[in-house]
């Protein structure tokens, strides 16, 4: 179903990615040991990966590192979504039979499959002696194991005293296990950027070989061939003019085009575009405030992009005039970049603008 709100699983749910998937296969196939997958929200990275995972046979391991913030972004969570992964990926027997033989590894047999643990607390086995036997497990089926990361930018809060740099342990497996391959996504673009640290002399990336698959928002053809589409498969018919409106406001990311297809098959109507970007404003809104939270200065400087004031000094100006204070010109080159490094905003031409136009509505509503 194309409207559905969660990530697809199969080719069928997949709208136009084609030439992304065949990007993706090239580059397991005969591309470097690391992969970034990488796109504004919402532009369908999760859906991509779990397609490939499903219709390929490489044995893998998928992780969402957005849920180490469920454990503090500490070692025994990241043990535990790696004790997740290998126990419900569909080659969770096999593994475990080469995983058997490592200190601190525990298999216990359940009625639907197997469950494998670790002694996180003493950190057995190590990750990379895990991915040792991931590479011993992809060699003698003569193919490749692909750790697939989703929001890899999360890694960055493992580092730090008896913790993990996870930049080290992709370095190793880069180095020693040529059936390994890092797969890993990323929204928030230069933020993963900054963890990986490609140029950085100091950074055990530095200089790696990486192939990069970047997912585009749908063209307005694109755009509206899809809900086209979605509408054709719940039998409606909406008129050419709603689709076109739809399309106009929502700029071709694939996620809110769902969003609003999802609540017009629900509510059996086409004149919902008010509340359903009321809703989806309210949502983008949520994820706004906690940047926000973390400095106002972050919140002025979305207002003033929203308002249409689009360049360094005109932004500035905007800030001064509503703070009522001075702001250091570095102060606010490092608030920019960083909300261009979490891909609210985009540079182009010295003009800053949102990657998302549900960010700008969304952004018209902060109080400060």
């Amino acid at each position: 179903m194309l409207f559905d709100p969660r990530p697809k699983e199969s080719r069928s749910e997949l709208f136009n990615r084609e030439r992304e998937l065949g990007l993706l296969e090239l580059y397991v196939k005969g591309g470097s040991p690391l992969i970034l997958c990488l796109g504004v929200r919402r532009v369908g990275k999760t859906s991509l990966l779990k397609v490939f995972l499903n219709e390929n046979n490489y044995p893998y391991v998928y992780i969402n590192a957005r849920k180490l913030s469920e454990y503090q972004y500490n070692v025994a969570g990241l043990y535990k979504l790696f004790s997740e992964s290998i126990t419900h990926t569909r080659f969770s027997d096999r593994l475990a039979e080469y995983l058997r033989s490592l200190r601190g590894v525990k298999i216990e047999v359940l009625g639907t499959g197997i469950e494998v643990g670790f002694d996180w607390r003493r950190r057995e086995p190590s990750i990379t002696s895990i991915l040792e036997k991931f590479n011993d497990y992809a060699n003698d089926q003569n193919t490749y194991f692909l750790v697939v990361i989703d929001e890899a930018q999360e890694l960055r809060f493992l580092r730090g005293y008896n913790r993990v740099d996870f930049r080290q342990v992709i370095a190793y497996s880069y180095d020693n296990l040529r059936h390994v391959k890092f797969v890993l996504s990323g929204s928030e673009i230069g933020l993963l950027y900054e963890f990986l640290e490609f140029g950085n002399y100091a950074s055990p990336l530095h200089g790696r070989v990486r192939d990069e698959l970047v997912l585009s928002r749908f063209s307005r053809e694109e755009s509206i061939k899809f809900l086209e589409l979605g509408f054709n498969e719940a039998g409606i018919r909406p008129p050419k003019a709603i689709i076109e409106e739809i399309v106009e406001v929502l700029d071709g990311i694939p996620g809110w085009l769902a969003f609003y297809g999802y609540n017009v098959v629900q509510a059996g109507r086409f004149d919902i575009l008010d509340k359903v970007l009321e809703e989806a404003v309210q949502v983008a809104f949520s994820e706004l405030e906690k940047i926000v939270r973390s400095g106002k200065l972050y919140g002025h400087i979305l207002r003033a992009v929203a308002m249409g004031y689009r360049n360094w000094s005109a932004i500035k100006r905007a800030v001064e005039a509503w703070t009522g204070t001075y702001v250091y010109s570095k102060v606010l080159y490092y608030s920019l970049n960083r909300l261009v490094a979490l891909s609210v905003l985009v540079k182009e031409d010295e003009r800053y603008d949102f990657t998302d136009p549900i960010y700008r509505e969304a952004s018209k509503k902060l109080t400060l």
